[in-house]
């Protein structure tokens, strides 16, 4: 067997087990068992019954996509502002050094503080949304990238220089591919944070989307749909990161891989 199948099987195992034990623990199975009551830790069987209900009624296809818009927008919005910013800061020094407390001011604010700073700017549309999430990434990027910047190897850009190259040909056979792979280090997490934005954003106003319907349904103390809208934002989470990784790989292919011995 591939390591890959066999990797796969593996960790298909142990998500069958872990709501195997789930089941088990909310009284599944017919076994008498019961830690946690339904009401309070609804059943993996009776969330996943759930989703035939919620996807009739028209609100899933509805409240997935507009998750999925605002955090995708607000994804590639903060990877390109946070990685502009910090290629330029990295390039001049005096001035980043100058807005650097801003900048840490401004990432230790908590997400869902700025929240409802940003629904009366951009309204309950998809707009605040979309700006949570790009303020959630943003920072992630930026500091990534700039960090990136400051690690270049100036033993390669002694080289570059040697051999009469210019400052384009510094930027691209060192900054760029050294910044690069900064900001693809930092891409895995900012995928779950630009969900975990629009999501929070959600919460905070809304009219549509996950986050809103997991609100709504805490609400009304419908808890086997809160735990269905959490178990689709986490198998939405895992694809959005695999995504990230395999686009990592392709265009960072270039670069050795590290090898770990024991």
């Amino acid at each position: 067997m591939s390591p890959t199948w066999s990797l796969a099987l593996r960790r298909t195992a142990l998500i069958a087990a872990i709501f195997a034990v789930w089941e088990l623990a909310t009284g599944g199975f017919g076994l008498g068992l019961q830690l946690w009551s339904p009401a309070i830790v609804a059943r993996p069987s009776s969330a996943l019954a759930e989703l035939g209900p919620y996807a009739q009624s028209g609100l899933l296809w509805k409240d997935l996509s507009t998750t999925l818009t605002e955090s995708m927008v607000g994804l590639i919005l903060g990877i390109a502002g946070g990685g502009a910013l910090g290629i330029v800061l990295g390039y001049q020094r005096p001035f980043a050094e100058l807005f650097e407390p801003v900048l840490v001011s401004l990432n230790s604010l908590p997400r869902i503080a700025v929240a409802p700073i940003l629904i009366p700017l951009f309204g309950l549309g998809i707009a605040s949304k979309i700006a949570l999430s790009f303020f959630t990434v943003f920072f992630v990027v930026f500091f990534n990238t700039y960090l990136g910047m400051r690690s270049v190897d100036p033993e390669l850009v002694k080289v570059i220089q040697v051999m009469g190259g210019t400052r384009a040909h510094l930027a691209r056979f060192v900054v760029l591919p050294s910044v690069f792979s900064w900001i693809f280090a930092a891409l895995r997490t900012s995928v779950s944070f630009a969900l975990t934005g629009a999501v929070v954003g959600e919460f905070v106003g809304s009219t549509a989307g996950l986050g809103y319907r997991l609100n709504l349904a805490a609400g009304l103390l419908d808890t086997k749909r809160v735990y269905l809208i959490l178990l689709i934002l986490m198998v939405f989470a895992v694809f959005l990161v695999e995504v990230a990784k395999r686009v990592e790989g392709r265009l960072l292919r270039w670069r050795p891989s590290a090898v770990l011995s024991n």
